[in-house]
């Protein structure tokens, strides 16, 4: 018999270009980069600029990170780092046996736990926790800010009040999400067109639709005028409160109040001769700090980039780092990042995050926030390592790194994408220090996933490697990264060569590096 025909099939490939500039970098989504850029070139520092895309980064995409969300940063300045966490924590009224299971074999979420009745741990007013993202970003800038913080807020107020175009994924983020966000009559009257479609994109036949958000740009000046404290002990904290106890949540004025940011020295380790400065505490800094560990024993350099062997073992190291995250197992899916270089050299990496895709998806009434859902990263059974306890803080996988060479800035990178953060960083440090990428390639060449189940590999790695992978054991799972999915995680990241930033972002995926 004839043998069968050989199937070709074409391939949509994806990539972006490097950018060089040798003052000042920014990268995030673009409308957030631009906001930074503005800020370093009016003469603000790299946290300055850093801040200035996060606020942004509320307005223009609120997927993944926001006002009521929380953040973490690492910074170096002058010799000296520090990191500053804004994590969340459980209400103080919160209870182990607050939410009913929905009974059975139901599962619910990233972490498999026992649905609960109506998801009403992952959405809807009792998901809330406190956010902690502004406390962390006021604390920073008291501490490196350079321009007036007020300055800060001057782009994400304008993006908020004058509107911005609605671009593709915009629509395409706001049209996955509309039933969820539906719910929340609020949500669904500020994000969306009369009817309940999202805002049109720009299409070559249509003009486009413009997002316009007083009540967040609202909120973004009184932040600016009145600082953090008009959150946690003012009216935006008690609008917040008042809208979410209306709707049934138990989050308190009390919870605002006492809510603290902590800086704390970051997590520093070796990885061959550079040293890594990582987000210390109930974070993704230190899964990554024991995977790169367990690499810094191999000598990967002796494998080709890519190929079976250097992945085998940098799926080993994974499953191991994430066998001892295990033990206390929690983390946050959707998030933004931010990194920022300034001409002095300072450096800033910064992860915020909402959770899940817009977090709780209740926007407080009148403030144009979307809160954090941070109950569903709780195990909602009591009596188990993981329960439900009033005040207590969740462990997330935000990993915002920077690396030094010589005791000098080298590598600043971050990344959205949950658990997969961790992995993403690990291979994108890996593949700037062993084999010498520069930052477009080290961020968005094909990577693994590796938790202790099945290897996910990316579908654009090789049938060769594929099978020598399953040789050496790995069971795999394959998965296609387009524009939309994260099953890798979208790194970015900043290089400092001498006199040039160099900055890349992951190819597949939205987000641009900006310099001047």
């Amino acid at each position: 018999m004839p043998a069968e025909p050989t199937i070709s099939r074409s391939e949509w490939r994806l990539t972006k270009s490097e950018a060089s500039s040798p003052n000042g970098m920014v990268t995030a989504d673009a409308l957030a980069a631009e906001a930074g850029l503005e800020i370093l070139r009016e003469g603000g520092n790299a946290l300055d600029a850093a801040l200035a895309a996060a606020f942004a980064l509320s307005v223009v995409s609120p997927i993944g990170s926001g006002l009521g969300g929380i953040a973490g940063l690492v910074v170096w300045s002058d010799g000296k780092a520090s990191a500053f966490d804004g994590a969340t924590r459980a209400p103080l009224a919160a209870k182990e046996e607050m939410f009913e299971l929905a009974g059975g074999d139901a599962r619910s979420g990233m972490y498999g736990w026992p649905a609960v009745k109506g998801d009403a741990n992952v959405e809807g007013p009792l998901s809330l926790s406190v956010p902690g993202g502004v406390a962390a970003y006021e604390l920073a800038h008291r501490r490196y800010g350079k321009l007036a913080w007020a300055r800060l807020f001057d782009p994400a107020i304008r993006l908020a009040h004058d509107g911005f175009v609605m671009d593709w994924y915009g629509t395409l983020i706001f049209g996955t999400y509309a039933a969820r966000l539906h719910r929340n009559a609020e949500a669904k009257r500020v994000y969306y067109r009369p009817g309940g479609a999202p805002y049109r994109p720009p299409t070559g036949f249509e003009a486009p639709e413009r997002l316009e958000q007083p009540d967040l740009a609202r909120s973004l000046e009184t932040l600016a005028r009145d600082g953090a404290s008009a959150l946690y002990e003012g009216e935006l904290g008690a609008a917040i409160v008042e809208d979410v106890r209306s709707l049934g949540g138990i989050l308190s004025r009390e919870d605002f109040a006492t809510y603290e940011a902590h800086e704390r020295p970051p997590e520093s380790f070796r990885y061959r001769k550079d040293r890594v400065l990582a987000l210390p505490g109930l974070t993704g800094g230190p899964t990554v700090a024991h995977a790169l560990k367990a690499l810094d024993r191999e000598d990967l350099r002796s494998y080709p980039q890519g190929g079976a062997e250097s992945l085998h073992r940098i799926a080993v190291a994974l499953r191991q780092a994430f066998e001892e995250r295990f033990s206390s197992m929690a983390d946050l899916p959707n998030t933004t990042h931010v990194n920022a270089v300034d001409k002095d050299r300072m450096c800033v990496s910064l992860t915020a995050t909402l959770g899940g895709g817009f977090g709780s998806a209740v926007m407080a009434k009148g403030t144009g926030i979307v809160m954090t859902n941070g109950m569903y990263w709780f195990d909602p059974r009591p009596g188990r390592p993981n329960s439900i306890a009033p005040g207590k803080r969740v462990l997330w996988a935000g990993a915002p790194t920077i690396v030094l060479r010589n005791d000098r800035p080298f590598l600043v990178c971050g990344a959205p994408g949950g658990r997969k953060i961790m992995s993403a960083l690990v291979q994108v440090i890996v593949n700037a220090v062993d084999y010498g990428d520069g930052p477009q390639d080290a961020t968005s060449r094909p990577r693994i996933h590796d938790e202790g189940e099945r290897l996910l590999v990316d579908s654009r790695i090789g049938e060769d490697v594929r099978t020598e992978l399953r040789r050496l054991g790995h069971e795999l799972e394959i998965k296609v990264e387009d524009v939309l999915a994260t099953n890798f995680a979208r790194p970015a990241a900043i290089l400092v060569d001498g006199r040039r930033l160099r900055g890349g972002v992951e190819g597949t995926k939205i987000g641009i590096a900006l310099g001047y």
